[in-house]
């Protein structure tokens, strides 16, 4: 007679797959981040970089959770800060779970109360390319351009802040030919969203103090009363404390990580034709 013995007995198939779940590592948690597939210096799908994405990845590791980028693609330049860029759909849907860079709660528009927003981690406006000035104001720009013209994009809030400081303007399709319309003499200076000038590898005006109406603080959104929303402002907080925010900011050309202590408003926007905070 042939004894089988307990060690070669065959495991009953329920028992196999107990024993299969003891010792199989679990499958991590992800954090789905979406992200526009070319919006340097915040991310670009086909390089798989930018500052969103690096920072990101990296906040998904200290909390244990595998980075997953889920790419959209870029709207119409209506603006280059227009909230029809930004994928709140994707995120209320479940697409993903986090959208980087909201330019505040005016943005998110009729999806406030959809939406919670973490701290503020960097900061971006629209700030002043004129490579042959070295210090300048907002008041102070009218005179530096005197019978020279302003290079905008369309329909931006540049082009909004140029017309209601009586500035000569022209619009340009792109950052790059706002930028390039300085470079090449047709206008003397641009008035270009920061992130967008970052992209072209230039440099603003560098002790230029944006006023309130031209400034932004950038937050992450999650989804409203996701808990998820308080491990990611404890994790930013952690990355800024440590130095990897600043240093991330600084390998893409963000130029502003600090915090603004005031933003852009509709009546921050209107002071901007009189000079005024």
């Amino acid at each position: 007679m042939t004894v089988v013995s307990a060690a070669t007995r065959p495991i009953p198939a329920a028992g196999a797959l107990v024993l299969f779940l003891a010792v199989a590592p679990a499958q991590a948690e992800e954090l789905r981040v979406c992200l526009l597939e070319d919006d340097l210096p915040r991310a670009h799908r086909t390089e798989g970089t930018g500052f969103d994405h690096d920072l990101f990845r990296e906040a998904a590791e200290r909390l244990g959770r595998d980075f997953v980028p889920v790419w959209r693609p870029k709207a119409p330049p209506y603006s280059e800060i227009d909230d029809t860029d930004l994928p709140f759909d994707e995120l209320l849907d479940g697409e993903c779970d986090l959208v980087p860079s909201v330019p505040g709660r005016l943005a998110l528009g009729r999806l406030a109360g959809a939406a919670d927003l973490s701290p503020p981690y960097y900061a971006a406006a629209f700030e002043i390319y004129m490579p042959t000035a070295e210090n300048l104001d907002w008041a102070g720009l009218p005179a530096a351009v005197a019978n020279r013209k302003v290079a905008v994009r369309l329909q931006s809030l540049a082009h909004f802040a140029a017309q209601a400081a009586g500035l000569d303007w022209t619009s340009q399709p792109s950052a790059a030919d706002v930028v390039g319309a300085v470079d090449d003499g047709r206008a003397a200076a641009a008035l270009i969203f920061g992130p967008a000038l970052a992209s072209l590898g230039k440099d603003p005006v560098n002790a230029f103090e944006p006023p309130p109406g031209l400034r932004f603080n950038e937050h992450a959104a999650v989804r409203a009363g996701d808990a998820l929303g308080d491990d990611v402002a404890r994790v930013l907080e952690d990355l800024r404390r440590d130095g990897t925010l600043a240093r991330l900011a600084a390998r893409y050309g963000i130029f502003r990580i600090e915090p603004f202590p005031t933003v852009s408003s509709p009546e921050a926007i209107r002071a901007l034709g009189i000079g005024g905070p």
